[in-house]
């Protein structure tokens, strides 16, 4: 996006768009106080889509999407133009994704025919990139503006088309084969529902073994501390229950120890624990799950808290942009961490994100939590305090334990005696995540004081515990939105939608935040997998979400050869099912 300066002229007309009314009372008050006479307006979403009724795309056109008016968006649409004039700056200001892009798209060519048709003159039209509803945020977004990002456009455009070429190919098939309407199809909905299907099956599938371990009585000091029988791949060493001769050897030989001292060797370190970075969109709706929230719920309450609300005769936007794979913090974040805590630090985190434009989800005001108890809701308050807590937790500094191990050497055919503890002596980031703690389970146990040396134990007692093998786990919501970012399964911006959509076509239930497919969910899954494995399993939608994210960093020429090719490609398999997919093999 090429910077530019918003146009100055003698009366300082401003036509602002964005796409949610919330705002706009905000972004008013902002852009009144840079002595702008400004009108904000706003979109209510996408102004165009293609078409309910038919396919909507010219194929022969080079997948050419033919886009129309949604319905009551022409209205919307015809209020926004009547308020240009002549000699006004207008900036599209819609959300800083591939999705605001497309729309900030549609209407710039709606204000550009309007303008032309009404010879308007001296009109400057700008793309603004607005992170957060703040005063700097806004500041910033006019001294940094720009153009749209056909690219993204382009990328936006390859995923709706390939979707509704899936779809309107697909869909029918499957209501003929099940006779039954309303069923769907797409990538990222059938291959979220494989995940969760192919889970059921492991589960069903499964046999859980008998085995059993051993946990060893050691004196120390008067006090009986329980070691664990270790393997020499430093795992519990296990017996299962058709080895019997091994489980008798193992018993005859602990109950020889008995009363006996053995070799152990205390080993102290300080070490510490790392602050988790700053949330992201999919760690925002795992976490939040924990909590009880769907992720559409989140993501909405998310909307709010990012549009902001009235304290005190004034609005706040109270977190940035919510649709995000960064952990990064701009200096305005950091500046403002600095603030609240005073001294902070600055810790590298793992950032694999290739959408570097938006910062991490963080709060842009200090503001007091006691304040906001009495404007915000209970879901509200909880979702900005998850963000709040992460976000400081990240420049705050590292938990610091005393680590303990305590061993024994080889005490029957390579196995040996393992404990090992920690004990918190510096909280840190730990104030803002005290739960974080239940990680690490070696803080449930005694740290016992004892130097680092050699030493005599005796062995008083032991315990041979049966137990049966756990059952997989099935996919909670947080846990499936984590598989789905690992995997390469849509982005942050659907997870909530495809949970939703496969809720709706009742191909799975939630119970107590487990995810469970229905009956009709697995003859889905199973007929789709069958009949057209290369478009909708788990590796071909995640290798189309990185074609996209290609054709976004492409520049337009590129962009549009990528865009091509991929459709066409796509439209081969639809036409002839073939098996294969060439673009995955020569790229």
């Amino acid at each position: 996006m090429k910077s530019k300066k918003a146009n100055s002229n003698n009366n300082n007309l401003m036509l602002f768009i964005v796409e949610s009314p919330t705002k706009s009372k905000t972004i008013s008050n902002i852009l009144n106080s840079f002595n702008y006479k400004a009108s904000v307006v706003a979109t209510l979403g996408h102004i165009k889509d293609l078409p309910v009724n038919n396919l909507g795309v010219n194929i022969k056109d080079g997948f050419k999407p033919i886009f129309l008016f949604l319905p009551y968006k022409k209205k919307i649409v015809n209020n926004i133009l009547n308020k240009i004039e002549d000699k006004m700056s207008i900036v599209i200001a819609t959300d800083p994704d591939r999705e605001g892009e497309a729309i900030a798209f549609h209407i710039a060519n709606e204000i550009k025919n309007y303008i032309k048709l009404k010879n308007l003159k001296d009109i400057h039209i700008s793309r603004a990139f607005i992170n957060e509803i703040t005063y700097n945020g806004i500041k910033k977004g006019l001294e940094n503006l720009g153009d749209i990002n056909v690219s993204m456009v382009i990328s936006q455009f390859a995923r709706r088309v390939s979707d509704r070429l899936i779809g309107y190919k697909i869909s029918p098939v499957l209501w003929q084969a099940f006779k039954l309407k309303g069923l769907s199809a797409g990538r990222v909905q059938t291959a979220t529902l494989k995940l969760i299907v192919d889970k059921e099956k492991e589960i069903l599938s499964f046999k859980p073994r008998t085995f059993y371990t051993f946990k060893v009585v050691v004196d120390i000091n008067n006090k009986k501390v329980e070691f664990n029988l270790m393997n020499k791949e430093k795992e519990i060493f296990k017996v299962f229950e058709n080895e019997k001769e091994k489980l008798d050897f193992i018993e005859l030989k602990l109950r020889e120890l008995i009363s006996k001292e053995v070799v152990f060797e205390v080993l102290n370190e300080d070490r510490y624990i790392k602050p988790l970075p700053p949330l992201k969109t999919s760690t925002l709706q795992q976490e939040a799950a924990k909590l009880g929230f769907s992720a559409s719920k989140t993501m909405s309450i998310a909307q709010r808290l990012f549009e902001g609300i009235k304290i005190k005769d004034k609005h706040f936007g109270l977190i940035t942009y919510h649709r995000t794979d960064s952990v990064r913090v701009s200096k305005e974040g950091i500046e403002l961490a600095k603030s609240i805590l005073g001294d902070i630090k600055i810790h590298r985190f793992s950032d694999k994100s290739m959408f570097d434009a938006h910062e991490a989800i963080r709060i842009t005001y200090n503001l007091d939590l006691n304040l906001l108890r009495n404007y915000l809701n209970q879901e509200e308050f909880k979702i900005y305090l998850l963000i709040y807590n992460r976000f400081l937790a990240a420049f705050d500094y590292e938990a610091k334990y005393y680590y303990q191990v305590i061993k024994s050497n080889n005490l029957i055919d390579d196995l040996y005696l393992f404990y090992e503890s920690g004990k918190i002596y510096f909280n840190g980031f730990l104030r803002f995540l005290p739960d974080y703690i239940n990680n690490f389970p070696i803080f449930n146990k005694d740290y016992i004081d004892l130097k680092d040396g050699v030493y005599n134990f005796k062995i008083i007692d032991f315990k041979v515990l049966k137990q049966k093998e756990s059952y997989p786990s099935r996919y909670s919501i947080s846990s499936i939105i984590k598989k789905m970012e690992e995997t390469g399964i849509g982005r942050p911006s659907t997870y909530a939608n495809t949970i939703n959509t496969l809720l709706k076509r009742n191909y799975i239930q939630i119970k107590k935040n487990t995810i469970y497919p229905t009956e009709l969910g697995i003859k889905v899954c199973d007929f789709l997998i069958s009949k057209y494995k290369e478009l909708l399993d788990i590796d071909f939608t995640a290798f189309l979400e990185s074609k996209l994210d290609d054709i976004e960093k492409s520049n337009k020429d590129i962009a549009n050869k990528l865009y091509l090719n991929l459709l066409t490609e796509i439209y081969n398999i639809l036409l002839s099912e073939k098996k294969g997919f060439l673009l995955k093999k020569n790229n």
